[in-house]
């Protein structure tokens, strides 16, 4: 099957819609926002193995041009042994980075919307477990796990968590300014808080957009920054309640694993003031300290018209 993204509904932002591609690893249904899934590789039979990586990490393939690194999901979060006859690869594009999650199956393409969206926070209360960030359920009887990606990710290449810590930029000072950061991975969502805080920022933190939505309407802030991917009320959504509000003329930053052309034209239809994919940190603070000091932020120039984006992102091949 194939799933293909037509241009109302790419371009229908602030919905809270929700497409999720379920798939199958040991015996296990996993689910991950269609938004992340660049390509799907059936069968791949042929890769190659590269010594002094991650266990999980089976080697290498190359793609049109590019090469990209296959990690067997399962072995990474121990629901599998190193012994598998898995072949599909999800092809994932997120930090700007692609990677392959090499899995059992490949299931179904299902429409949900973020308020039916189980926060495992909410649910395991303090419980250690560092993966499944959110619960959807296809049947009534039947549930699918999605999973923090970007901490996985994270994970596999730690250097990803210093990129805060090796910013070329000046430092910046955020004394007095009250910020809302609204970003569902607990590891990302530290960062953030830790980033704002040490250069003297006040924070308020929300793991979903409904708390942050509610924080919002009950307190003035100076900047809010939000991921797009939430529980309950996703950040497209957030936007657009914001510019709807009396305080409309708020700061807002998308700030997304989700990097694509078509990602940045669905914040500025929503007129997000910009979008930075995560994990640029030197971009985020110099963008937040542009914008609280009341200065405008021009977009990336792409070269292309968010029509000409919705064209090329039209089919993501799937089974």
């Amino acid at each position: 099957m194939s799933l293909k993204l037509d241009a109302e509904s790419y371009l229908r932002s602030g919905s809270n819609e929700l497409r999720v591609l379920e798939y199958r690893a040991s015996g296990m249904s996993f689910g991950i926002n269609i938004l992340k899934v660049s390509k799907i590789v059936n069968d791949l039979m042929h890769f190659t193995n590269v010594p002094g990586t991650h266990t999980a990490v089976k080697g290498i393939f190359q793609d049109m041009n590019r090469l990209v690194p296959v990690v067997d999901l399962p072995e990474f979060l121990g629901v599998g042994t190193g012994e598998t006859n898995r072949q599909k690869v999800i092809v994932t594009e997120f930090f700007g980075t692609l990677t392959g999650f090499l899995v059992d199956k490949i299931d179904w393409i299902h429409h949900f919307r973020w308020e039916d969206v189980i926060d495992t926070e909410s649910v395991f209360k303090g419980i250690d477990q560092r993966y499944v960030i959110g619960i959807v359920k296809p049947t009534e009887e039947r549930m699918v796990l999605l999973l923090d990606y970007e901490t996985i990710l994270m994970d596999l290449c730690p250097e990803l968590r210093q990129a805060d810590l090796q910013r070329s930029d000046p430092a910046v000072d955020f004394s007095g300014k009250k910020i809302l950061v609204a970003e569902d991975s607990p590891a990302v969502r530290a960062m953030l808080v830790n980033e704002f805080t040490e250069n003297s920022g006040i924070v308020s933190q929300a793991g979903d957009g409904q708390v942050a939505w509610n924080l919002f309407q009950k307190e003035k802030y100076d900047l809010v920054i939000c991921d797009v991917e939430m529980p309950q009320m996703d950040g497209l959504n957030l936007v657009l309640r914001i510019r709807q509000s009396e305080n409309s003329e708020t700061p807002v930053i998308v700030y997304s694993s989700i990097g694509d052309i078509g990602m940045k034209a669905r914040a500025s239809f929503l007129k997000a003031d910009a979008h930075i994919t995560k994990l640029n940190m030197d971009k985020l603070l110099s963008t937040a300290e542009k914008l609280l000091k009341g200065e405008k932020v021009h977009p990336s120039e792409t070269g292309e018209t968010a029509t000409e984006a919705i064209h090329k992102s039209d089919l993501v091949p799937v089974g």
